[in-house]
């Protein structure tokens, strides 16, 4: 095992390894003194007993929810299905409307139950046990009940779910015509490509290029330092017939001649000419609020975006 020079890297390579154990995905609930509902998605989850029947979570010190849970008697677990990739972004943001955006219901001890999950879990606090930087809270399984459904993927700080997306890129990548492109992000800025005066577009791979390892190595010669992490659309333009596939991803490094790094928030929209890349582009701003991305699979006019993401590193 070789350690990082510092007290930083090392705490970054640790939860990296922490990682790499694939797990689901939870939305643990319960309501403050005042009735208040709060919530935080975890994955952080484990089984402890039949008998008597235990649970654990594990809850972040530094969590705004952090003091409700500590005190509150009752809890819930709540397992996501593979279709709840929007619910998991959204009760791991600060927003302070979580509960008005997803759909729950109440258990026989008031707390919130989120609809739709695998199973839900209600719980009586057993234990509160302090555990570093975080609080492992131990529940009594009180009642839960469960759906035949896939569960939601989480593999090196991703969603996961296998499948869709070999099947995606397997198909345009059979058909003639293809182009490779990139949503590439540095922290909170989108790397484009500048074509000409008020042309805009997204960072493209040679022609010829049909491969994801293929478009790293052309971002590589250019002095980027590439991860491409999941697809996010395959659609076909309808008006050559020709198949775009495009990954999105993170980068480092300076912008390349003729590319140049643009806040996410202010992204020049209207000099993307292509219309489909400006739809993309203004999808994933939406998106990235909750960090709940979709795959786009249809034409260059109409598809579909499908809510079970397929997240996997490609980092060569």
């Amino acid at each position: 095992m070789s350690t990082p020079p510092n007290a930083a890297d090392t705490k970054r390579a640790l939860r990296n390894a922490f990682g790499t154990f694939a797990t689901g995905v939870t939305v643990v609930t319960t309501r403050q003194a005042d009735g208040t509902p709060r919530g935080f998605t975890a994955n952080s989850f484990t089984s402890v007993s039949l008998d008597p029947p235990l649970l654990l979570v594990c809850i972040a010190k530094a969590a705004h929810s952090c003091k409700a849970f500590s005190q509150a008697g009752h809890f819930a677990v709540n397992i996501l299905a593979d279709d709840q990739k929007d619910v998991s972004g959204l009760f791991a943001s600060q927003s302070t409307e979580k509960f008005d955006h997803a759909k729950w219901d109440v258990n026989a001890q008031d707390v919130p139950l989120i609809e739709g999950c695998l199973a839900n879990f209600s719980c009586a606090r057993h234990e509160l046990v302090d555990a570093g930087d975080h609080l492992i809270l131990i529940g009594r399984v009180l009642d839960f009940q469960t759906a035949d459904k896939a569960p939601l993927g989480y593999y090196k700080g991703a969603y996961f779910d296998i499948g869709l997306e070999d099947d995606l890129a397997k198909a345009a990548a059979s058909a003639a015509g293809i182009s490779l492109g990139a949503v590439l992000t540095c922290e909170t800025r989108v790397l484009l490509h500048q074509r000409n005066i008020g042309d805009i577009c997204i960072p493209v791979a040679p022609a010829r290029t049909n491969s994801v390892e293929g478009l790293a190595d052309h971002l590589k010669g250019l002095g980027l330092k590439p991860a491409l992490d999941h697809l996010y659309a395959v659609y076909q333009n309808t008006g050559n017939g020709s198949q775009r596939i495009i990954y999105h991803g993170t980068v480092t490094g300076d912008a390349p001649a003729g590319m140049r790094y643009f806040e996410l928030n202010d992204l020049p929209l209207d000099q993307v000419m292509d219309e489909a890349e400006r739809s993309m582009l203004r999808r994933y701003v939406q998106e990235n609020q909750y960090g709940a991305f979709g795959i786009y699979h249809g034409t260059d006019v109409a598809g579909v975006v499908h809510a079970v993401t397929g997240r996997r590193n490609y980092q060569i």
